[in-house]
């Protein structure tokens, strides 16, 4: 015959341990996708991220867009100078001079 305290235990055992196996099923879903996606960072990617980082910045300055003033981001102005340097920025990062630089990055490192 079951005490009262054993009753109380079970029944609390019962109502609590299907919500705690749910709980942890759920945590379990949700962390290893994340865990399976992550991979060791290639020390050759890195280092290709960071040249194509260096290079993107040496061809916005040389288009000019370091001297420009930046009345576009607090005016919602644009100058025609800032125009002239954000297309030339933008015609040297589609060129072959954006792998150029990126290249010379590397070769610095």
């Amino acid at each position: 015959m079951a005490t009262p305290s054993n009753a109380a235990s079970r029944a609390i055992a019962h109502s609590v341990l299907p919500s705690l196996a749910t709980s942890l099923a759920l945590s379990l879903a949700f962390i290893l996708p994340v865990q399976a996606q992550q991979k060791p960072v290639d020390q050759r990617d890195a280092a290709t991220a960071r040249a194509e980082v260096i290079a993107d910045l040496a061809l916005w300055r040389r288009a000019g867009l370091d001297r420009s003033e930046p009345l576009h981001s607090s005016y919602s102005l644009q100058s025609s100078e800032y125009s002239a340097a954000q297309q030339e920025y933008l015609r040297l990062r589609a060129s072959d001079e954006f792998q150029r630089e990126v290249q010379k990055a590397l070769a610095q490192q």
